[in-house]
Parts: structure tokens; sequence; C-alpha cells
């Protein structure tokens, strides 16, 4: 037992046997412009030792503490490493969309005994103590820390909160071995080998799961480099730049290596193309489109929403690149498929073509290219139903799901969704997503739950809809249920891959004034109408239902399409 538990450390620690520069955090000054701090191994290492002193003080193995930054912070990072050394488990706090309520759920759900904040934490009461990282940081001594000696590969390293279909979302409990499998995968689709420098440019926020597996994974490998932006800002995209030429942010020279040897990933979503497409229209992007090729090592890692052809010819004519599609989720540590990196572009593009000419019976049947499972890492099948589990026929529509070791080890307080989430002999059931396979590739068809996709997350009709129904009880002083019924649907009007926020709203009685459209749309933005849920388009009208009373969501889809003449 006690090489096992050393080994665990071990996978993290001896990262930091040699000394060198590792993760150059980006900030946001006053003037929105990007500063660069470099830092050490040898200074991140004693940071986090820093860190563990914190955490020992407060919390035991195994315990929780949220994590709760209103950016992407280097503090969450220290930590992060930090709780290996201690065996405390990191919760995830999405700042984006989580209120009080959520909060206190996440602590209260999860145990947690601790909550790391920075200065933008809002004027909540939560029910647990909370520090400001930085500050505990810098108010730490460096004790003389020996490693938890408790910790094995199946702990849990790291718990991500889904954002739920119904209700308030699952926390999915992540395990080191979990990761173990999920860095593997990763360096073998992306042909990161021995010898091979890693440099992870992150932008995407940290309480996803996209960004905690690739700061994981940096983490986890020797002389890799981090470059990690406190948000997205235009300079962005010098900083890729900048790691194409192996140089720091800010700096001109051009360090010329085999390209082979060197492996500058960027884990992006398709709203992110949008921007550069924007940027190079208006003559705004700080540098030339082409020096973000993957001629230069560098792969545009894309997820988390469907890439079409939109997205595909805007990296081909700006960048002279295609996009490597990853595709996965929370429970499965991010990945569990993606476009082959040794595959010629012109071989991807005609995976990525043959998807969007697919027809299974005579219909149209619009796929999107996924790549490949990563076997023996990881399996995906497509079945006709997760409860016959028969396999479809090639090109058929089906339901996907995946097996590997790097799967969740189940829901934080929840056995029974745990024990439905996998069939006996360990597949995944929840993807919640339908695609079909032809030959060995694999693509993305639909979402079978009511879902909305929108900035690369998905966000749960319930919750936008509970949402929503509040701000109509405000704002036109009407009761829900007596006075009105409310329901969303996302619709891809204006994009591929971003969904629009259409609402139905049903009103029962005839004195009540129907609001109009755009009065509508604008008192939702000055309502402070989260994100996920900002509405896009309005209509009112009776909502489809069962003979039970439930809102018939295909059919309200259709009513969209036929009102936006899209059929």
């Amino acid at each position: 037992m006690a090489n096992k538990v050393v080994f665990v450390v071990e996978k993290y620690l001896g990262a930091f046997k040699t000394d060198g520069s590792f993760v150059e955090y980006l900030s946001v000054n006053a003037k929105k412009e990007l500063e660069a701090t470099w830092y050490s191994r040898r200074e991140v290492l004693a940071l986090a030792r820093k860190g563990a002193g914190v955490l020992r003080s407060h919390l035991g193995a195994g315990e929780c503490c949220l994590h709760f930054f209103t950016d992407n912070r280097f503090e969450d990072l220290v930590f992060r490493l930090a709780s290996v050394l201690v065996g405390s488990v990191p919760v995830t706090v999405n700042w984006q969309s989580d209120d009080a309520e959520r909060v206190r759920y996440k602590a209260s759900s999860t145990g947690a005994k601790l909550c790391l904040v920075d200065k933008g934490l809002p004027a909540w009461s939560l029910p647990l103590k909370c520090l400001d990282a930085r500050e505990a940081l810098e108010g730490s001594q460096s004790p003389s820390l020996e490693v938890c000696e408790t910790t094995t590969t199946a702990d849990t390293r790291i718990i991500i909160f889904t954002s739920g279909t119904t209700g308030m979302p699952k926390g999915v409990r992540l395990s080191y071995g979990a990761y173990d499998a999920n860095r593997e995968t990763f360096e073998d689709f992306l042909m990161v080998g021995e010898g091979v420098q890693l440099d992870c440019v992150v932008t995407n926020p940290f309480h996803h799961t996209n960004t905690t597996a690739i700061t994981d994974w940096a983490l986890r490998r020797p002389g890799s480099k981090l470059r990690l932006l406190q948000r997205y800002t235009t300079a962005y995209w010098s900083v890729v730049a900048a790691a194409a030429r192996r140089a720091p942010f800010g700096s001109t020279a051009d360090l010329k290596t085999d390209d082979d040897a060197y492996r500058v990933v960027c884990p992006l979503v398709s709203r992110h193309i949008d921007f550069l497409d924007d940027l190079c229209a208006r003559g705004k992007l700080p540098v030339p489109s082409k020096s973000l090729a993957s001629s230069r090592g560098v792969v545009l890692l894309l997820g988390s929403a469907p890439v079409g052809p939109t997205t595909v010819d805007r990296l081909e004519r700006l960048v002279d690149s295609l996009p490597v599609v990853r595709f996965g989720s929370t429970e499965t540590c991010l990945q569990v498929a993606g476009t082959p990196l040794a595959m010629t572009p012109a071989d991807r593009l005609e995976r990525f073509r043959r998807g969007w000419e697919h027809s299974w019976r005579g219909q149209a049947t619009v796929g999107y290219y996924i790549g490949r499972d990563h076997a023996p890492l990881t399996e995906v099948r497509v079945v006709r139903s997760v409860e016959s589990m028969e396999d479809c026929d090639d090109g058929e529509p089906g339901y996907l799901v995946t097996r590997g070791d790097n799967l969740m080890s189940g829901y934080v307080g929840n056995p029974d969704a745990t024990a439905k989430a996998f069939s006996d002999d360990g597949w995944y059931l929840n993807l919640g997503d339908v695609g079909f396979r032809l030959g060995k590739d694999l693509y993305w068809y639909s979402r079978d739950s009511a879902m909305l996709i929108r900035g690369g997350a998905n966000y749960a009709y319930e919750q936008i809809n509970a949402e929503l129904v509040a701000f109509v009880a405000r704002k036109y002083a009407l009761v829900p249920k007596t006075d009105f019924d409310l329901a969303v649907v996302g619709i891809k009007i204006q994009s591929e891959h971003e969904d629009s926020c259409c609402v139905t709203l049903e009103l029962k009685r005839d004195d009540i004034d129907p609001p109009d459209e755009q009065a509508f749309l604008a008192a939702a933005r000055d309502a402070g109408v989260s994100k996920g849920a900002k509405p896009d388009k309005l209509r009112v009208a009776p909502l489809p239902r069962n003979f039970k009373g439930v809102v018939l969501i295909p059919d309200l889809v259709k009513a969209w399409k036929a009102h936006l003449l899209l059929l």
C-alpha cells in the first residue's frame, strides 16, 4: 500500500524535480492590457507548500474546499497543487452562473469546511470559513511539510459540478486514476510523446472541466509550460502567437525548433473562432492570423459544441489550419474521442464533409465529426438504446456510450444516480448525445436531453425556465402557473454551434397585454438575467403539451422553426 500511495503524489512532485520556467500568468490590468508574470517550477512548488500549510490547518485528508474565484487566478492553480500534498479535495464554483443558493448547496452537499476566494467575492453569507487565497499565501510560513501518505489512485482528485438537467447540478467525483488515464489519452491523440515540449495556453474558465483537465496535465508532465490567462481578451491571440515562436508574451523573439518536438495546445470553444473572424474582419487582430498556424506546432483544440462548416472554413481561410476536435464530458475527465492529429489535413477535411453530407434512410442526418475513440484508453459505442445496448448499423443514429479508466467515480451523495449512469459492464450511459459511426469515425448528431449550448457551456432548459419565470413575475407583476407559463428551446439561428434562447410565453388571462418582443429582451438584459438564460427571441403563444400537461419540446421546436420560417 505504501508504494502505491507515494506513487500518486510522485506523479505531481516528479514533475518538479528539475527547475525551469513553468507558469506564465497573464493578468488584466486597469487599462485592460495583459501583464505577464513568470513562475519557475521551484517557485510554484514553494508556494504550493505554503498553500498546503494553510489547507492542513483547516482540513483533513479527503475533506473538501470550495474554490470560489471570480476569474482564472494563479492562486487557484497553486492551491490545486497544494491539495495534492495534503490529500484534500478542491470543489469548483461557477463564478459565471452560481448564485448564493447554489454555492451554499455545493458547500453542504460536499461537506466543504473551507472556501478560498479572491477580492471579487460577492457579499454573500456563506456557511463556512472564507479565506482570501492570496493573503493566505502571503501570510503563510513555509513549513517543513510531509506529503499526505493516505491518498491512493482511487481517491478523489477534484469535484466538478455539472450544469444539471433538473434542479440542482450534480457533483462529479473525478479520481487521481481518472486523470492518469486522461493524461495518457491527451498524449496519445495529440502525439505528445517523450521528448516533445508541451506548452498549454489556457483562457477558458478554471471552473470548467476543460481547463481543469489541461492544467492538471501540465502539473503532472515534466518540462511542460502553462500560459494561464486571467480571462479571454483580444490579446489572447498574441499569447498564442508568442507560444508558437516559443517566446514569452511581449517578446519578438522567434526561437525556431523542430515543430514535431513542440506542441502548443490551445483549448477553445467554437465561439472563440467567431471572435477571431470578427477581429480579422475589423483589422483588430493584434498578430498576423497565419502566425497561429499548425505548421508552428499549434493545436487549436475545439470542443463543447459542434464544429461545423463555417468554423472549419474560417480556420482554413484565416489560419491555414483545420481544427482538432475533442469530445467528452465532465464525467469523463473531458476526453473520450478526438480527431487524429496524425491524419493528413485532406483526410480530416474529407471526414468533416462526410458528416455534413450524411443521410440515413433517405433523410438528411447532418453530423459533426468528433474523430475516433482512443482504444484501449477509451471506447465509444453507438447503441439503439441504453437498455438493450444493441449496436447501431454503420451510419445509423443512436446513443453514444463510453467506457474507460477516465470515467468518474460517481456523483456526490447520489448513489442512485451513479448506478443509473453505468451499465453492469462499465459503460457510461449519461452522455446524453446522439451520434453515428462511419467506419472508425464518430459523428455528433444531436442532444437527447433538453440543453441549450451557449459560450461552449450547456444550460438546462429547466434552469433557464426557472430564472425567466422569476423575471417575468417580477417585471410584469404576474403569478406563475395562474397568469402565465413559460418554456424555452435552443435553436441555432445565427450560428451553427451557438443556440439562440427562444422563449415561448403562454398567457392564461385575456386581460393581460402581451409584451413587445424587443422591450422584453431589453428588460431581461437590464434586469441582469444571467448569460445562460438571456433570451434572444420571444413568441407569445400556447405551449404544446401531452395529456399529462408536460410541454412537448419537439413540438415546441417545430413551432419555433415554423415561426422563424426555418422549416
